[in-house]
């Protein structure tokens, strides 16, 4: 069996996904051959890397001076994402990027150039993406099976504390760098992206999301940050599908991800758990949270299973892909990846990110909240033609 060499660049908080990987799953398939990150110390597998007598560098330059890399997988901020997937296919690898691809859509040109002329492909890990479960529903959706897509709706509701806000070196909730250069960190470029690159994904050809023609959005925030914590995001794609997309950190109930796809000939449901808030969204005949269902006009139930079945998904498609050679049916590439840094620029350049008003917020040591944001949003899940805007300060 081939072997290609692997290296991390980043290998703290999420990131630890991916460290887990190369320590413990024993994949005959790779050999790791380096990190980076300038940091070490503030990962927990420190101890467990230098044992395996895994290389640590602080900078990306020191790795590749140093070694031949095949796989470079990057769980680092937004705003490093185009200079290191720029670095790494300079040097010869091919890349493993998580979400979003970019903060500035002015680079996506450039990455896909870079691409090409290196000859080594650029994944990005939207999970789901990746997920079988999302590739069925993907491919039954474009063969037509369910008649055309009227309505998609998706919303998180995920509280989020102070220290959220504090993590990492100053970027978290930033529309820029002191440089200048964009970050465009929010729910919906961070922690949410997911789940709004689902509804372009899912609608678009093979290797391709959808690109709506509209987007508009009401974008809130209660956090002291610079970008938006909250949103209500109301796209129109060609042909005339709506899709809405709903998501905060600013609130104090859970809601996990939650859809609602409507065809002419079928609804397509998901909820990943079931609690107070799910029950008030689902219909009563869904209930194998979890999983995504499809309900046809003819009765017809398909189980399409778990998106989240498996986290390592991405990095096993990119694994697969490097040691094979044969890039050609990957999911989620440079292409696909690009309509969600697209809806995310129309969004920071049109629209304006409001406050919440003072009296509504609830203040706590460990967190800023809107008190009753929560129903609001699930009414305007419910009928998307509602509006959050009365939230703002005026």
């Amino acid at each position: 069996m081939s072997k290609i060499n692997i290296a991390l660049c980043g290998i703290g908080g999420y990131a630890m996904l991916y460290t887990r990987y190369i320590l413990d799953k024993n994949d005959p398939r790779i050999q790791p051959v380096g990190v980076v990150e300038p940091y070490p110390q503030s990962c927990p597998r420190l101890g467990d890397l230098e044992a395996a007598g895994i290389p640590v560098y602080a900078t990306m330059e020191e790795l590749y001076a140093a070694q031949k890399v095949d796989l470079t997988v990057i769980a680092t901020p937004i705003q490093y994402h185009t200079p290191q997937i720029l670095t790494a296919l300079k040097n010869g690898s091919h890349v493993l990027c998580e979400k979003p691809l970019c903060a500035d859509e002015k680079d996506i040109e450039i990455l896909k150039n870079a691409s090409r002329d290196a000859e080594r492909f650029v994944f990005i890990g939207y999970q789901w993406s990746y997920a079988p479960t999302t590739l069925a529903l993907k491919k039954d959706i474009s063969s037509g099976k369910f008649g055309k897509c009227l309505d998609m709706r998706t919303i998180v509701l995920w509280p989020r504390d102070l220290a959220y806000y504090r993590r990492g070196s100053g970027w978290a909730g930033k529309v820029a760098a002191a440089d200048g250069a964009l970050i465009y960190d929010s729910i919906a470029n961070n922690a949410t992206a997911h789940y709004l690159h689902n509804m372009l994904f899912v609608l678009g050809e093979d290797g391709k999301a959808a690109v709506p023609d509209s987007v508009k959005g009401e974008l809130l925030r209660a956090n002291s940050i610079e970008n938006f914590d909250t949103c209500k995001v109301d796209l129109t794609f060609p042909g005339g599908t709506k899709a809405c997309f709903i998501a905060s950190h600013a609130v104090d109930k859970l809601l996990n991800p939650t859809y609602h796809f409507h065809f002419e000939k079928a609804d397509v449901y998901y909820s990943q758990s079931k609690n107070e808030l799910s029950l008030s969204v689902m219909p009563e005949t869904y209930t194998e949270y979890g999983k995504v269902v499809a309900v046809t006009a003819d009765g017809e139930r398909i189980d399409y299973g778990n998106p989240f079945a498996d986290e390592y998904e991405k990095l096993e498609a990119a694994i697969a892909a490097a040691v094979s050679g044969d890039t050609r049916e990957y999911p989620c590439g440079l292409e696909a990846a690009s309509a969600h840094t697209r809806v995310i620029n129309r969004l920071q350049q049109n629209e304006t990110v409001r406050n919440i008003t003072a009296d509504r917020l609830v203040r706590t040591e460990e967190r800023v909240y809107a008190d009753g944001l929560w129903a609001d949003l699930i009414e305007c899940y419910k009928d998307p033609g509602k509006s959050a805007a009365d939230w703002a300060e005026v």
